[in-house]
């Protein structure tokens, strides 16, 4: 629909429309059926809106003649068209975020990889800021603002002097060496070493973690730091002024040292020995009034939003503030959501 949307006028054979959207046939018998499947969809085009519902020739006049004599396939425009090539915010983030989540994904060959994000770039331009949703219809997240320029410096094998904001809200300076970016729970993660006081410039040192504390996850040193990219907020790349020898880290690995980056986050039920209390992760329970007190750290805050929207009628209180204002904001939005379809 899109495509005859973009192309108004032009003539195609239904041999040319179903090379494109069914694929190269092998044999003659496979080409007239994809044949068939491209003119009973050319009527269905005629006869459904975008919505779904039965709406007679909205969005497309097809020149019929030419189509039985010929086999060629010519759409002109007609009533509503223009809204239908006129694709809404809505779709278009949702779709963008969808393309984004097929680049980066390593169930896809490179060439395919390659080709959805050349139309990732192509859809990006056309989606303003504010439009984007944070999550697509995949349930991962639109790539953040400093993903292109971490991934550059890992491409580069280049330093990283960055700015973020750490689970407790606070706004942290660091310099260090990007290695791997990976996708958890939908979020854009990146494995950052942090070693890096060998390669730093001189006037880069101040902002060098120098931490030999160990890793309460994991027992070992501080040499990892696993981030959501959305965190960071500011980012620069440096040159090193040497090779950095890293270890390779296994994903597996990694992902224990989210935790240790990780938001802390507690909240409070309004009984004890709630069902949805058992199975989280290295929580810690303590009675608290009539119900209790659950400490735990969560690498992605969107899951923590959802889960206490979901047991809300069982939560007294939340914390910390920054995931509390996430939750109210979300709730409200759901609600107003709720109250429009209602009108």
């Amino acid at each position: 629909m899109l495509f005859l949307s973009a192309h108004l006028g032009e003539e195609f054979t239904l041999e040319e429309l179903a090379d494109r959207f069914i694929g190269r046939p092998r044999t003659p018998e496979e080409q007239k059926k994809s044949v068939n499947v491209i003119r009973k969809d050319i009527n269905t085009l005629t006869t459904v809106s975008d919505d779904g519902e039965m709406a007679g020739s909205q969005f497309f006049d097809i020149d019929w003649s030419l189509l039985d004599a010929e086999g060629i396939v010519s759409a002109t425009n007609s009533l509503g068209l223009e809204r239908l090539a006129g694709i809404s915010p809505q779709y278009l983030s949702m779709l963008t975020a969808s393309v984004s989540y097929l680049a980066h994904s390593p169930l896809l060959p490179n060439e395919q990889r390659a080709q959805a994000e050349d139309l990732y770039q192509r859809l990006h331009q056309h989606v303003k800021p504010g439009q984007t949703p944070w999550l697509s219809l995949t349930g991962y997240e639109l790539e953040p603002h400093s993903f292109g320029i971490v991934k550059r410096a890992i491409d580069s094998g280049s330093l990283l002097d960055m700015q973020y904001t750490d689970g407790a809200g606070s706004t942290r300076r660091r310099l260090v060496k990007p290695v791997k970016i990976y996708a958890d729970e939908g979020i854009y993660n990146v494995a950052l070493w942090t070693d890096v006081a060998k390669a730093a410039p001189e006037d880069k040192q101040d902002i060098v973690l120098k931490n030999a504390a160990i890793n309460k996850a994991n027992g070992k040193p501080r040499t990892w730091q696993v981030l959501h990219i959305a965190r960071i907020e500011q980012a620069k790349i440096v040159e090193p002024t040497c090779k950095l020898d890293i270890p390779d880290m296994p994903l597996s690995e990694l992902r224990k040292w989210s935790f240790d980056n990780g938001t802390a986050t507690s909240f409070v039920t309004d009984a004890k020995d709630m069902p949805f209390t058992q199975n989280l992760p290295d929580a810690t329970v303590e009675p608290c009034g009539k119900g209790e007190k659950v400490n735990l750290i969560v690498s992605s805050d969107s899951w923590f939003v959802a889960f206490c929207i979901a047991h809300a009628r069982h939560l007294v209180a939340v914390g910390p503030e920054t995931l509390r204002t996430m939750i109210i904001a979300r709730a409200q939005r759901e609600l107003s959501v709720v109250q429009r379809t209602e009108d």
